[in-house]
């Protein structure tokens, strides 16, 4: 188990992304920033209650969003520094027996790495489809709010397509990197949706 950056004040959890080490890294970020875009889609709507009957329970949708995105972040960098420890042993490996295939178990981690963005590529798509809805509904002083969330969701779904993509080091033909694409499309239709109530 590695350990628990969310456990770290603010600051110091800054300097640890700034190392030269690779964790937490950019998967972690990316679950960390979209819990705290669940965060300003909970504050929006939670302050829209005098004025939209639904508030309450989009506000209660977003917690629950931001609760199941926070757990992402520790699986992420689990895996991550998992595949980064067996990229090292392996520079220094002996020679493997003949008829065995360590590359097996490298895939198997990668897979793993990969697997956990695009769950986070998921979850950004719902809290872009969230924070769109609190735009178009809730309070309008906070509307730029709900559409900076939606905006942030979507930067946090292109950046976990890009990690998909690298962790599997596939083709585009594979269903995992189609699928991923596609949330990428959908966050990125949502945060239109929500710039477009500024307009």
């Amino acid at each position: 188990m590695t350990r628990d950056y969310l456990d770290l004040p603010l600051q110091e959890f800054l300097s640890e992304v700034a190392t030269p080490e690779p964790m937490p890294g950019a998967g972690y970020c990316a679950a960390v920033s979209l819990s705290m875009a669940a965060g300003l889609v909970a504050m929006a709507a939670g302050a829209s209650r005098g004025e939209w009957a639904e508030a309450k329970g989009a506000a209660a949708q977003a917690n629950t969003l931001r609760e199941r995105v926070a757990p992402l972040a520790q699986r992420n960098v689990d895996a991550y520094a998992s595949a980064i420890a067996r990229l090292r042993a392996a520079e220094f490996a002996p020679k493997p027996e003949p008829g065995s295939d360590p590359s097996q178990d490298l895939g198997a981690l990668l897979e793993r790495a990969a697997q956990i963005p695009l769950e986070i590529a998921q979850a950004a798509v719902d809290v872009a489809s969230l924070a769109a809805v609190v735009a178009e509904r809730g309070d309008q002083a906070l509307r730029p709010d709900a559409v900076a969330a939606a905006l942030l969701a979507q930067g946090v779904a292109r950046a976990a397509a890009t990690l998909v993509e690298v962790n599997l080091g596939t083709t585009d033909s594979d269903p995992r990197v189609v699928s991923v694409r596609n949330l990428a499309g959908s966050a990125n239709a949502a945060a239109e949706r929500a710039l477009s109530t500024l307009a």
